[in-house]
């Protein structure tokens, strides 16, 4: 289902071949008369479609070094400025469409210009890594299988309702590239994702099993599984779920959004096709005697490493603690 902006888009690339937008130009159509704010979706005359925003003062310049978007300002005659982005890779339109989209619907809630500047910033730049993720704009399969089991563990902590939503949510870290995958100020949870008759749990660095709280590595068997089965998990599907069980707190909905946004996800037909069957869920606890290499094991000279746990080494650290 398009969005109001794809749609917009679709108008405006019709108007365009009946008649053509002159060399370098762009063409215009405010989103929604009654909004507070300036906010227009446009194609130029190269069929690039863009999304811009009206403001009265020199917004910013903000660099990008994608190859596909770019950003550019531009004063009118009547003395305000566009902040204009556009796509420059055709086949993106969808995902680039559902971010504007996003963008726009948020600005609804910010109170002033300034506000909204600052809102477009931030999420420029999210966005900046999403279109660098290999050029597609789409996770690879092996990254939606761990965005999976981080979060069918996010769903089992707010179903233990032990905290309240916005906590819960807000102590999902691992998007934004933490050690852990999960951090409360109690405990902490790593998440792993493996495939059914895997031997060993890979971890990554010297920090991923430090913690100074109590810990847990919590491993999630995923399977295969094809559009039908009754059991299959796809991330589209499991992002809707999560957010009806939050939506009462608009703040934990917004922070769960971001989250998403910053693990490289946006809604899109393509993820209804990668999909698994959550197969087993294993808590380890993560203690002095755990098998681990941390930071105060290694010599000084060593700043990274990474290494393979065997799981029939850890069975006696299971633990029925997980949510």
């Amino acid at each position: 289902m398009m969005t109001k902006i794809e749609e917009l888009w679709r108008d405006a690339l019709q108007l365009a071949r009946d008649k053509p937008i002159e060399a370098n130009g762009y063409r215009l159509t405010r989103m929604a008369p009654e909004a507070r704010f300036d906010i227009y979706a446009g194609v130029d005359a190269s069929s690039f479609v863009l999304l811009a925003i009206g403001v009265h003062v020199r917004p910013p310049n903000i660099t990008i070094d994608s190859s596909s978007l770019d950003y550019f300002r531009q004063q009118r005659q009547d003395g305000s400025w566009l902040m204009v982005l556009r796509l420059r890779q055709n086949g993106l339109e969808a995902v680039f469409g559902r971010l504007c989209q996003d963008l726009v619907d948020a600005a609804e809630g910010v109170p002033d210009e300034k506000a909204l500047v600052a809102l477009f910033k931030e999420r420029l730049n999210l966005w900046k890594r999403l279109f660098q993720h290999g050029g597609s704009g789409f996770l690879q399969p092996h990254e939606i299988k761990g965005l999976v089991a981080e979060m069918l563990v996010l769903e089992s902590l707010i179903q233990d309702v032990a905290r309240d939503l916005h906590e819960t949510v807000s102590g999902w870290i691992g998007p934004k590239g933490a050690d852990q995958d999960f951090m409360y100020s109690d405990r902490a949870l790593e998440v792993k994702a493996l495939g059914p008759g895997a031997e060993s749990i890979s971890i990554s660095s010297l920090e991923q099993l430090d913690c100074a709280v109590p810990m847990h590595l919590v491993v999630i068997v995923l399977r295969q599984a094809t559009p039908g089965e009754p059991r299959a998990i796809g991330l589209n599907s499991l992002v809707a779920r999560i957010e009806g069980m939050i939506a009462s707190s608009p703040e934990a909905l917004n922070t769960f959004k971001e989250r998403l946004l910053e693990a490289c996800y946006v809604e899109h037909e393509f993820y209804e096709t990668v999909l698994f069957e959550a197969v087993s869920r294993t808590c380890y606890r993560v203690g002095d005697t755990f098998p681990k290499i941390t930071g105060d094991m290694v010599s000084p000279g060593i700043v990274s490493a990474s290494y393979a746990i065997a799981i029939d080494a850890i069975a006696a650290f299971r633990d029925g603690a997980l949510a």
